[in-house]
């Protein structure tokens, strides 16, 4: 298959930024002055690693994550947002996924008879050390991946069986952990929960969200750092 010329010399780090609007205050936190444009993703990287965003979709996340390797990254943090579907969690909880179930299609051309995945354990218990050193308070537990959000959420018969078995949804925990199993690079997933399944919502909870974003940029840039 054909793809763009993307030769760079990094770190052995990245931060995938799920969200537009989180890859928006990334730019302004980090200062990387080395950048570039792939496949509509854009980068920032310096000797020590790189970050890059928005990216939505597991689809689109197999083929960056196919680059990221060739790129000899070790290990990768994706950032982004996800929609609550569980009452254990709350609306602006910073939620850590320990376990992933697959409803999504990429995952399915690299593991065929698997459908739960799980992040990186030392990438893990790195991260949640950092978490409690900061005091930023977070909620652990399941989450579901899709690729058709509304479908699900507009069929009452997908949303009764999973409410009770994970605690939250998106679309690309599930692929991150799986391909980067796959490819054996270290990852581990961050969100923000910023709505509820099945219910409309507008805008994010900034007043929750604001105070643990400040405090986690730290902790991704300690991350990129080897901290």
């Amino acid at each position: 298959m054909f793809l763009p010329k993307f030769k760079i010399t990094t770190g052995l780090r990245a931060i995938i930024f799920f969200t537009l609007s989180e890859w928006n205050k990334a730019k302004e936190k980090f200062l990387m002055f080395k950048r570039g444009n792939y496949l509509n993703v854009q980068f920032r990287y310096n000797d020590k690693g790189l970050i890059l965003g928005p990216l939505i979709g597991s689809p689109f996340l197999g083929i960056i994550l196919e680059i990221l390797k060739n790129l000899q990254i070790k290990e990768i943090i994706g950032f982004g947002w996800a929609g609550k579907l569980n009452p254990k969690i709350g609306i602006g909880d910073l939620f850590v996924p320990v376990k992933a179930y697959s409803l999504e299609g990429t995952t399915k051309m690299y593991f065929s008879k698997r459908k739960v995945f799980y992040p990186d354990k030392n990438l893990l218990l790195k991260i949640e050390k950092k978490l409690k050193q900061k005091g930023v308070e977070y909620k652990k537990g399941k989450i579901l991946s899709v690729d058709a959000p509304f479908i699900f959420e507009r069929k009452k018969e997908f949303f009764e069986k999973w409410n009770k078995r994970v605690e939250a949804m998106d679309m690309e925990t599930s692929a991150l952990f799986s391909l980067s199993e796959s490819l054996q690079i270290k990852s581990l997933a961050l969100h923000f929960i910023t709505d509820e399944i099945g219910k409309i919502c507008y805008e994010i909870p900034k007043e929750k969200i604001l105070p643990k974003r400040e405090i986690i940029w730290g902790i991704l840039k300690e991350f990129l750092e080897g901290i």
